[in-house]
């Protein structure tokens, strides 16, 4: 099936209006993964998580996918360390990569923004405003949000010259704009924005950032925002190899305005789809594990919020005292109680001494709990 939108000639005139217009087949692999998907979306959309919990599930979701954006570029930072990294700060002066993974949860908080905002187009300047989020701070020369007034390379792929770059980048705005009037999946719509953008290169660094949060954000503010809960950055990460291959072979070695889409977007949909499926799974079991907590609590003198302390350790691996003030709303003293008690009833192991201390959940003593 071919797609409904024959290509056209980009215009070269400062005042350029042509729409971008994508090139791509439907195959029936696709097919069949954009129904898989509709239906993962579906299921997860329509899954019953308490808020404070969905809430805790975002907030590693956003962690997960600034470490795993940045890694894909060659940060070394893992998920942990950045999980406390996001709340401590960098304190000091941080690291290129501790600044750029700091980058990368604002970054991720604005795509968050944007997707709630109805009011806010999705545009080329939201597209400027995200290389923004993503750079600022790491280098003066990077010009972070403008274009690109060089040439630059990426591998053994060259992107068009610098001058047919702010029309590239207009047709390419235009486009995103129609697509709230459109009837393309949003999931082909996210790759495809994908692709471009890294076909395009239109800044000096922070361009495979950029393309994939903006798939994200297309996403989100579609009928597939699976919660928001979707982390394709960590997906892609663990697949690092596959997912340049896909690139490669979809633009070459040379810009070709005309590139067909085909072989990345077969790529992109089945790792929307195996990713969906793998959420799918991991919220049902996140739900079965919530309701086992509480049946192994029911009877105990073990308090709601000191349940809900245990069940956040169970998420996220681990529970400071500050977590825990946060969550069940008490002072200092009276976290270090609860978790004292929780510690001597064996539903919490103790790690680290004063401020560095943490809890992990014990999922291997007598009480039992299930591990996630």
């Amino acid at each position: 099936m071919t797609d409904r939108f024959p290509p056209q000639t980009l215009g070269s005139g400062a005042a350029n209006d042509t729409i971008f217009a994508p090139k791509f087949d439907i195959t029936p692999a696709m097919a069949a993964n954009l129904e898989n998907i509709d239906r993962s979306a579906w299921l997860i959309q329509n899954m019953l998580i308490m808020p404070k919990h969905e809430a805790w599930i975002k907030r590693q979701v956003r962690v997960r996918r600034a470490a795993a954006t940045t890694r894909i570029e060659g940060a070394t930072l893992n998920d942990e360390e950045v999980d406390e990294l996001s709340r401590r700060g960098a304190g000091g002066r941080a690291t290129e990569d501790e600044l750029a993974n700091l980058n990368a949860l604002s970054a991720y908080e604005f795509i968050d923004y944007v997707s709630d905002e109805r009011d806010i187009e999705l545009d080329e300047l939201v597209v400027r405003q995200l290389n923004r989020e993503f750079l600022k701070g790491l280098n003066d020369k990077l010009t972070e949000g403008r274009y690109r007034t060089g040439q630059n390379t990426v591998g053994p792929f060259t992107p068009p010259d610098a001058g047919a770059v702010p029309d590239l980048m207009r047709s390419f705005g235009l486009w995103l704009k129609a697509g709230a009037s459109d009837e393309l999946s949003p999931v082909l719509r996210a790759g495809i924005a994908h692709i471009h953008l890294v076909a395009v290169h239109p800044f000096w660094d922070g361009n495979g950032r950029v393309a994939r949060g903006v798939a994200t954000l297309i996403l989100q503010r579609s009928t597939f925002h699976f919660k928001k809960l979707l982390s394709l950055e960590a997906f892609i990460a663990e697949r690092r190899h596959e997912y340049f291959s896909a690139i490669e072979r979809t633009l070459g070695v040379t810009f070709n305005p005309g590139y067909d889409a085909t072989p990345w977007l077969e790529w992109f949909v089945q790792a929307v789809m195996a990713h969906g499926v793998q959420l799918q799974t991991e919220l049902t079991d996140w739900h079965r594990s919530v309701e086992q907590v509480y049946a192994a609590l029911q009877g105990s003198n073990i308090s709601h919020r000191q349940t809900e302390g245990i069940i956040f350790a169970l998420r996220m691996g681990r529970l400071t005292r500050s977590d825990y003030t946060e969550i069940a709303g008490v002072s200092d003293v009276t976290a270090s109680r609860d978790l004292r008690s929780l510690v001597a009833g064996g539903w919490l192991v103790p790690h680290g001494e004063g401020r560095g201390r943490y809890y992990t959940p014990d999922v291997s003593g007598g009480q039992k709990l299930p591990e996630e």
